[in-house]
């Protein structure tokens, strides 16, 4: 079977953030608690959360690998005799990253997959273009969806 590479990039340049994206997107304040932002994401099974400061803006994004990489420090430091219980309080804005990358409800599929691909980033927050709002949230398993729903559908 040949595959046309021009075909599926025209594909992949013509899908919109807007059209996949998950419109409902679940955010979390800064000052909200590890033990909340579990909570949160379990319930939504989300791997990714944008966190907003005190005026609704964005200001960080926290997901799974950060909860993770915080559970390793706490097994590391109960090892060393440190009571646990210490970071179920943490607030999500000692720990998100803050170096937030977003794209537009504009980027295009071919766009968003080299951004996470090149960034090694699993959620990207979709911003209205002229305002600092978050409309949407973008996540791998969002791509994937469009990816093979999208382009694997056309014939070959």
């Amino acid at each position: 079977m040949s595959v046309d590479k021009r075909k599926i990039e025209d594909k992949l340049k013509s899908i919109k953030a807007m059209e996949i994206m998950s419109r409902f997107a679940i955010t979390i304040k800064e000052n909200e608690t590890v033990t909340n932002l579990s909570h949160l994401m379990m319930r939504f099974k989300i791997s990714g959360v944008p966190v907003l400061n005190k005026n609704g803006e964005i200001c960080g994004i926290v997901t799974s690998t950060d909860l993770f990489n915080l559970m390793k420090k706490i097994v590391k430091n109960m090892e060393d005799g440190i009571n646990p219980e210490n970071y179920l309080d943490i607030q999500i804005g000692a720990f998100m990253t803050k170096d937030v990358v977003t794209i537009t409800e504009e980027t295009t599929l071919y766009d968003i997959v080299k951004i996470m691909c090149t960034k090694n980033i699993h959620t990207l927050p979709v911003m209205v273009m002229s305002k600092k709002e978050i409309i949407g949230v973008i996540g791998r398993r969002d791509i994937l969806n469009a990816f093979y729903v999208g382009v694997g559908s056309e014939p070959r």
